[in-house]
């Protein structure tokens, strides 16, 4: 498990720059008080004084060292009894020259007591969330609101289950597979959704990675065509022309979802980068969703028996089915 290096470095950043902002805007309002009130200053400089004694006091003891720790612990009470005075006569709340961070429990710096902060694993999980290439479907297709409501309850002589059911265990799958994702027994690795359009496969993978990249894993979202498309870019650009981060991405991210499988071009080139593609995820055991339009007769005629084989054979399989909810006047 590992965020995204770049939306490490864009998290940290931020944070750094807010812990710099509210201790700017701390001494700008400790400069602003000193010209008011010009007798704090002294108090302030006799409190920072007291601290250096006190680590003086304990890196060199001398004799007598509990006397001089007393008195000056009492010396820094009476100075911040004067302090408080001062300003509450001035009406101003005794914390005003404190910085005013976001996070109170972190001071934005991320981490509290050597353990990430919950606002640092939040802000990080809303930035691979924008950099998963879902877009903003990210944020509102999830699992509380994928609704079995659009699929019937009727089944015909030709069906074992009503594409309700058959949909209520395709959503219980997903939320098995996002829960498990990374545990010790997490087996059901990669998985194919196939069905017609519309029927929730990019609603139900949006949902499962927003789960996982709450858990700290980088997951990324492209459709076939252009994940194909950038590796034939970069098989014939120049040396520097081509940017290889994308490809790195789509190579070593935790969790690649490919949308709309068997739209793209199948050229011999285009069928080997897909084979490249998959075959190399799944050597270095890296999980994939795979979302088409195809069924499994289609995929093993579209596609050469490599990949057919990598697919169907390393793949859980779930279908989908029913009707096209957009469709649907609900």
């Amino acid at each position: 498990m590992a965020y995204n290096s770049k939306v490490v470095q864009k998290v940290l950043s931020d944070y750094e720059n807010k812990e710099k902002a509210a201790v700017f805007a701390a001494d700008r309002r400790k400069t602003e008080l000193y010209k008011k009130l010009p007798e704090l200053r002294g108090i302030d400089e006799g409190l920072a004084q007291a601290h250096m004694d006190i680590i003086s006091s304990i890196l060199n003891p001398g004799d007598n060292i509990d006397i001089k720790l007393e008195n000056i612990k009492n010396k820094n009470k009476n100075l911040q009894k004067q302090r408080k005075l001062i300003l509450e006569a001035n009406n101003y709340a005794e914390n005003y020259t404190d910085p005013v961070y976001d996070c109170k429990n972190c001071g934005d710096t991320g981490y509290k007591n050597e353990t990430m902060c919950a606002c640092l694993k939040r802000a990080l999980a809303i930035e691979s969330a924008n950099a998963s290439g879902f877009g903003d479907i990210i944020k509102t297709q999830k699992f509380k609101n994928f609704s079995l409501d659009y699929y019937s309850k009727e089944k015909t002589e030709e069906m074992t289950e009503s594409p309700y059911e058959a949909m209520e265990t395709v959503l219980e799958c997903c939320r098995n597979y996002a829960k498990k994702f990374g545990q010790p027994n997490f087996s059901m690795r990669n998985l194919l959704m196939c069905g017609g359009t519309g029927l929730g496969k990019t609603h139900l993978s949006s949902a499962i990675a927003g789960e996982i990249i709450n858990k700290g894993y980088d997951v990324y979202y492209d459709s076939a065509q252009n994940i194909l498309y950038s590796f034939e870019k970069e098989r014939f650009s120049r040396h520097g022309v081509f940017n290889v981060e994308i490809i790195e991405r789509y190579m070593t991210c935790d969790l690649l979802v490919i949308d709309d499988l068997g739209t793209e071009y199948t050229g011999n080139m285009m069928l080997s980068s897909l084979y490249s593609l998959i075959n190399m995820r799944l050597i270095e055991s890296k999980a994939m969703i795979i979302n088409t339009n195809l069924n499994v007769r289609d995929i093993v005629i579209k596609y050469d028996e490599r990949i057919a084989s990598r697919i169907l054979g390393e793949f859980a399989l779930l279908m989908l089915v029913g009707n096209d909810i957009r469709s649907i006047d609900k």
